[in-house]
């Protein structure tokens, strides 16, 4: 036998000599998709829940949906990657001039080199321009079909659509392509000025305001690429575009952009606040605080961009991030965001997307998550900021490894909750306190200590993304799950032995009501490093588990 079989074997004896743990939260495959089928499932949104309901409190059940399991999950899936993010306004999130994208594969491989660091960078770029160039150059045959838990959601002409968040009806709010559009905004909410524009794209809703971004062509030249984006806010009635910042709308060879992802409307202060990002004087695409000086948006309403410090690109004359974005509010003006650090500027080893929390949207100070805010984390992390309930509970996912990835191997990440917050800024204790007061993994919360034995196990999956919290506490999610479950409860147990088949599926993590701290038993390491053979592997199970490649020389 095997050391590495004989250490599994032990694992899963020891794991049956304990007692079984209830875990916080039970992991909900979503397979009920409406029809829509891929390679890949992803959850992107969780239906926002009912007021007073919390799903932790055993006493306490909603009347819609009937049970907590009923929280409605919006994904979609996926083919091959994205060449690059169907969501952005630009490519890469940061290239406003367009560059990198004009030079086809080129320029792909040069974005990884010089902004991500990795050592194989052509194997990322390879992968991700087949995908570009099939949208743009081939068939253009559909690679993301967007989903609410039962039904399709496919606009009329769509080929590629998202979904972004859903509104408090449950309705989606999104984007999608066309033959002609790259993007479309699509929600509740219509206002013709969206169909005039050249593209446009929707983040949040409440049901009568939506927030989002709408693009103009530049009229310079003929590129395709050449368009400037600005943030705005739109009913049935009105539409609202907010002014750049500074500077202008073509800079050179730079196009202003500009975006809001999220708002909430301060009733009792009579202000609307927007997050999102605009463009300054440095033509520079900054993580920014929109005030609307009037609780009913309109075309009359006079508007403030306030720049989130320390997350700004330029700092002190130096190109320190490659840009920066705000992506959530919450009604306690709690406000989190993602900063990407400068390919010429890496810390720890790593040019990594980096997350921040602003405590008060009035004084935008960003705060970068590191280990004073829990153990998961540390100065340089890297990430995908989620989102952010009104408990001020945040999700979203964090590098769980810490080896440099700079002239390296990309750093396996995996999905965290994070209870933020006192009780002055909005966070209620009694929630604070199912999770011990502190930031997790949320591996660490679905641990059954139960290994295979029935299909519904949790030990089938490991917790890639969370996306979203509803104030319920139900959160869509992304795993990769292993069929019966895992060889061990460890966070980096093999499947199947090292041979079995994993796959990229949508999941819904749903609080089992009752559950309190004791329940939570963090899972452990296995000794023996995990070598996944990749057997059943797809290009997304790919990418979560980390790539690999040879060390080469950077040459700039």
């Amino acid at each position: 036998m095997s050391s590495k079989l004989q250490l599994t074997t032990l694992a899963v004896l020891v794991s049956a000599a304990l007692p079984a743990q209830a875990a916080l939260y039970k992991v909900v495959e979503v397979t009920n998709t409406g029809g829509v089928t891929g390679a890949e499932y992803y959850g992107t949104a969780i239906q926002p829940s009912v007021a007073g309901v919390n799903c932790f409190d055993s006493g306490a059940l909603p009347t819609i949906p009937a049970t907590c399991e009923d929280y409605k999950l919006a994904g979609e899936t996926r083919n091959r990657p994205e060449g690059f993010s169907y969501r952005e306004e630009v490519p890469f999130a940061m290239d406003n001039s367009f560059t990198y994208i004009e030079d086809d594969y080129d320029g792909f491989e040069d974005y990884c080199f010089y902004q991500l660091g990795y050592a194989t960078c052509e194997y990322w770029a390879s992968d991700r321009w087949s995908s570009w160039y099939n949208e743009t150059y081939s068939s253009n045959t559909p690679n993301s079909l967007a989903f609410i838990e039962g039904s399709a959601e496919k606009p009329s002409g769509a080929i590629n659509t998202v979904i972004n968040s859903l509104d408090p009806n449950n309705k989606p709010v999104g984007n999608f392509s066309t033959s002609s559009k790259r993007n479309e905004a699509f929600s509740a909410v219509t206002n013709s000025t969206l169909t005039s524009k050249a593209q446009s794209r929707a983040w949040a809703s409440d049901g009568t305001y939506t927030v989002g971004s709408t693009s103009s062509k530049s009229g310079i030249g003929d590129n395709r690429y050449d368009y400037s984006s600005a943030p705005a806010i739109w009913s049935d009635l009105d539409f609202v575009s907010i002014p750049i910042a500074g500077g202008h709308e073509v800079d050179g060879d730079y196009f202003a952009q500009g975006s809001m992802r999220d708002f909430y409307i301060d009733s009792s202060n009579g202000k609307t606040y927007g997050v999102g990002y605009n463009n300054y004087s440095d033509q520079h695409m900054n993580a920014t605080i929109f005030i609307g000086k009037s609780a009913t948006p309109t075309s009359s309403t006079s508007w403030d961009s306030k720049l989130i410090y320390n997350a700004q690109v330029d700092i002190s004359g130096d190109n320190i991030h490659s840009n920066s974005v705000a992506t959530n509010i919450n009604k306690n003006l709690v406000v989190v965001g993602q900063a990407k650090r400068s390919g010429g500027y890496p810390k720890n080893g790593a040019a990594a997307n980096r997350l921040f929390v602003v405590a008060n949207a009035n004084t935008p100070n960003a705060h970068f998550l590191n280990s004073s805010d829990g153990s998961i984390f540390f100065d340089g992390a890297g990430g995908e900021m989620g989102g952010i309930n009104n408990f001020n509970e945040i999700v979203g996912r964090i590098d769980s490894e810490n080896h440099r990835e700079y002239d390296g191997k990309q750093r396996r990440q995996r999905a965290f909750i994070y209870p933020y917050g006192t009780s002055a800024q909005g966070s209620v204790e009694s929630r604070k306190a199912i999770f011990n007061g502190k930031a997790w993994l949320l591996d660490d919360l679905t641990n059954d200590g139960k290994v295979s034995g029935i299909t519904d196990n949790n030990n089938q999956y490991r917790i890639y993304d969370a996306s979203d919290i509803n104030d319920a506490g139900v959160i869509s999610a992304t795993a990769v799950k292993c069929e019966g479950g895992y060889d061990s409860t460890s966070h980096n147990a093999y499947c199947g032995d090292g041979n079995g088949i994993e796959k990229v599926v949508a999941v819904k993590l749903v609080p089992i009501a009752g559950s309190t701290a004791s329940a939570i038993e963090p899972r452990s390491y296995d000794s023996t490093a995990t070598e996944r053979k990749g057997a059943g592997l797809g290009f997304g199970a790919l990418t979560i588990l980390g790539l690999f490649g040879f060390m080469r020389k950077r040459i700039k």
